[in-house]
């Protein structure tokens, strides 16, 4: 799956720096680390000299680097080499990605939001004589596909759920062929038909539904973003999707890492770690960690007490037997607990090395 940033080619973030000399002749670097390196002599025959942190180093590098040139470049491994990729100027220099980046950031649940008001706002008893105007069929369409990212005890029997989730949201829209089959086609649709009923009617709440389009447009177009900086700066995705519960709504948020992949970005990725940050509504916040290589898994369960543990660990024989009926061989799956503020630890870890790049300001 090819996640592409919004309207946005495709750019080339493959560029790497792989270091000669041994690790512990370097100055002190760290694994996702975002550092300044300076061009001392012209690339040739694959070999460039940088200086790093005030040390000269010899790197291999089929790019074409000039002496004097300033990159910014990302640890991406210290064991056994040491690989740095550079950060082109085009993920710095582009105003639309960046613009994405940090709406994400300032509104990180914009998404759940988006979520808890669409159904409503599109139903066409709300939308009253928009509804006519607007093509019945695609407001439906949009309700329809609102109701159908959400997850709820009829999602259990979809094993493709989140399949479908990536495709019906939008993520991939930049390269399908009938983009009104998703919801980020469909709203655009919407946006622009509302836009043609603002200019030639006087229709208040046609003004009011263009601006929660207009909204919803950029909380997709800055999910796209994540997922596009976050494949190929960490080798992962993410998806935030809502849950319906009895009697509210939840989110479980999922981290998907590919693991063995070659100095190159590239391979089989045989090794996939999942992680799912749950906020549930009896239970509290969950964190699940699985890590799945070939057919066999490893999981483990983290909650916030003792009594949520005791609970939760009679389940995991089904949740066992159920993993072995799809084909898995069990590794281990336990149940533990952890602090209350794990999940946001967590969280948080995965998106520091992500946002570090707004804070890279050599290319601008």
């Amino acid at each position: 799956m090819k996640i592409l940033p919004p309207a946005i080619a495709s750019l080339k973030l493959n560029h790497l720096l792989q270091i000669q000399k041994k690790a512990e002749f370097l100055p002190t670097l760290s694994v996702g680390e975002v550092v300044e390196a300076e061009i001392m002599e012209n690339s040739r025959h694959g070999n460039v000299l940088i200086l790093l942190k005030n040390s000269r180093i010899m790197a291999n590098s089929d790019l074409p680097l000039n002496k004097g040139e300033k990159v910014a470049v990302k640890v991406e491994q210290l064991h056994p080499g040491v690989i740095l990729r550079i950060i082109p100027n085009e993920t710095l220099q582009n105003p639309r990605l960046m613009d994405c980046l940090r709406f994400y950031r300032s509104n990180p649940k914009a998404l759940f939001e988006f979520f808890m008001k669409g159904v409503d706002r599109f139903s066409p008893e709300n939308l009253g004589e928009l509804a006519a105007h607007l093509g019945k069929e695609d407001v439906k369409n949009i309700q329809n596909i609102l109701e159908s990212l959400i997850f709820s005890r009829e999602s259990l029997k979809k094993p493709f759920f989140l399949r479908d989730y990536v495709h019906k949201f939008g993520y991939l829209m930049e390269k399908v062929k009938n983009p009104s089959e998703n919801l980020k086609g469909l709203l655009i649709r919407m946006s622009d038909r509302l836009q043609t009923l603002i200019e030639t009617r006087n229709l208040p709440a046609a003004e009011k539904l263009a601006g929660f389009v207009r909204s919803s447009l950029q909380v997709i177009d800055s999910h796209q973003v994540i997922n596009y900086l976050f494949q190929e700066h960490e080798g992962k995705y993410m998806f935030q999707i809502p849950m319906l519960f009895p009697e509210s709504m939840g989110l479980a948020e999922i981290f998907v890492k590919f693991e063995n992949r070659d100095s190159k970005g590239k391979g089989r990725r045989e090794e996939k770690t999942v992680l799912f940050l749950l906020n549930m509504d009896a239970l509290g916040d969950i964190i699940v960690e699985a890590k799945i290589k070939a057919n066999k898994i490893s999981c483990v369960l983290k909650c916030g007490d003792k009594n949520l543990r005791d609970f939760i660990r009679p389940f995991l024989e089904e949740l066992g037997e159920k993993l072995m009926a799809l084909g898995y061989d069990i590794d281990y799956l336990k149940c533990v607990t952890e602090k209350d503020n794990l999940k946001t630890k967590v969280e948080h870890r995965e998106f520091q090395n992500l946002f570090t790049l707004e804070s890279v300001d050599i290319l601008a």
